[in-house]
């Protein structure tokens, strides 16, 4: 399957995966929100399976349940590879990001 095909929705974001992923390295799980008003925490993680098994993830989080994970490939785009959506997470993290900086 190819990246267009399983990716969709261009977002513009302001940072890149890799100075997400560092970000939440540094400060650990943080809780955001989206500009709809939901709440979730996110995390950088390791994924320990699959097909992207040993790459860094960016984990998004509702109390114990994961709603969505983002990989380098995925960032930038509103659905992930496994065709979720990701999009209002990444961007609720992007301007997390501008605003620490």
């Amino acid at each position: 399957m190819s990246e267009i095909t399983v990716h969709g929705g261009d977002i513009i974001l302001k940072n890149r995966f890799e100075d997400a992923w560092m970000f939440l390295r540094k400060k650990g799980d943080i809780s955001l929100e989206t500009s709809r008003g939901s709440t979730f925490r996110a995390k950088a993680s390791i994924t320990n399976s699959g097909s992207h098994k040993g790459e860094k993830t960016i984990r998004f989080m509702k109390g114990n349940t994961e709603y969505a994970r983002s990989y380098p490939c995925c960032w930038g785009y509103y659905y992930n590879c496994y065709r979720t959506r990701h999009g209002m997470y990444c961007k609720a993290l992007d301007d997390a990001i501008q605003i620490e900086k």
